[in-house]
């Protein structure tokens, strides 16, 4: 998972998108944050974020990193990518720039 929003109620640009979600379903917003079922699944998780990201994306990925710490199935495969921000980080894979692809390679070969 790359520069995600896990939890919306934590969202510090959170307005337009509860604009959004709200539409859809009056004050559902924490029941449709992907947090909670993030850190039940037994899945082995990575996330990523950007050094340059806004700072709301690195509030998030912290807080899924912090929070998958306490799973039982153990933390997440976590990485803040230097020098990119939130499209160079996916635009880089694949190129010379080889950083997240290798992190990516080596997460799908051990699952860790």
């Amino acid at each position: 998972m790359l520069s995600g929003i896990y939890d919306l109620t934590a969202d510090t640009a959170r307005r337009s998108r509860t604009r959004l979600f709200r539409r859809q379903r009056p004050h559902a917003t924490s029941k449709q944050s992907s947090l909670q079922g993030l850190l039940t699944t037994k899945i082995p998780l990575m996330v990523a974020a950007a050094e340059l990201d806004p700072p709301g994306f690195v509030k998030q990925f912290d807080l899924l990193k912090e929070a998958a710490c306490k799973r039982a199935s153990g933390c997440a495969h976590a990485m803040l990518l230097p020098q990119h921000n939130h499209m160079s980080e996916v635009y880089s894979i694949n190129t010379a720039d080889d950083r997240l692809t290798n992190e990516i390679l080596d997460f799908v070969k051990t699952a860790k």
